[in-house]
């Protein structure tokens, strides 16, 4: 037989070393993006982003929600109606003291359990910093409410209004508060810097879902029409004090989890403040 000519050998064997490349399942080579997009290195993959969502959740945003309520009804009690400036002022406070408390304590039980390394000192003046910015959104959201059911808007139209609004306010309330704090001598807390712009505003859209899904809890705006948060979050007649602490914690974090998860996704790897 005649011996194979080389150039013929030559393409048998790139051929034989391009189907070895190519030997990875195409499957796998799918996988590969999903992969790199769910790792929770450093630099903050999906997993971990979900990971500090569900933290900041218990530590927080259920808090704010719990303790906004509980200050509404010792407001009520004290004789303040929801139109007036001493109720927006209660339930502020109690928004703060959710979250302030909420933070501390969960970091608290997270440095005994868990990581030792954590330093209490600094992570009191995050609490303090988030408070701060919650007392905000938290002494604008009845105010914002009231303004925009007077106007008669539909369900929706009050929710978006909230969400823009509070969450504005919430993010005011940082900016603020990071330069007045480390004036103050408050060194744990980093001021205002581009950085720390972006994730302060990628924050405060998610705080601004919270306040939003928040207004599901009111079942008498218009007898409930259109409220279709109701049977997750609505805050009966008849239900308890603490149980309807309980479910407006329940609508902050159903509302902060759903903008945040959007944003947990959506947000390339290395740029969201869970990262």
């Amino acid at each position: 037989p005649l011996p194979p000519h080389p150039a013929l050998g030559a393409m048998l064997a790139a051929t034989m070393r391009s189907s070895r490349r190519l030997a990875t399942p195409p499957l796998a080579l799918a996988r590969a993006p999903l992969r790199a997009a769910m790792s929770s290195d450093a630099e903050g993959g999906v997993l971990r982003r979900f990971r500090v969502t569900a933290e900041v959740t218990v530590s927080k945003i259920f808090p704010a929600g719990f303790g906004w309520q509980t200050a509404s009804v010792v407001a009520d009690n004290a004789g303040f109606a929801a139109t007036t400036p001493m109720f927006a002022l209660y339930t502020g406070v109690g928004d703060f003291t959710g979250v302030f408390m909420g933070h501390n304590l969960y970091m608290l039980l997270k440095k005994v359990a868990i990581d030792g390394s954590i330093d209490m000192s600094t992570e009191v003046q995050t609490g303090l910093l988030l408070g701060s910015a919650a007392f905000c959104s938290g002494f604008a959201w009845q105010p914002m409410v009231n303004l925009l059911q007077a106007a008669q808007l539909p369900f929706v139209g009050v929710v978006g209004g909230v969400t823009v609004a509070c969450g504005f306010s919430f993010f005011v309330g940082l900016r603020v508060f990071r330069m007045v704090y480390p004036a103050m001598g408050l060194s744990g807390i980093p001021v205002c810097d581009y950085d720390n712009y972006k994730n302060d505003a990628a924050l405060s859209l998610a705080i601004g879902g919270a306040t939003g899904a928040f207004v599901g809890t009111d079942v008498a705006y218009m007898g409930g029409e259109g409220n279709f948060l109701r049977p997750l979050v609505g805050i009966e007649d008849g239900m308890s004090d603490l149980a309807g602490s309980a479910t407006a914690g329940a609508s902050t974090a159903l509302g902060f989890v759903a903008l945040q998860s959007v944003e947990n996704i959506v947000y390339p790897k290395g740029t969201n403040w869970t990262d």
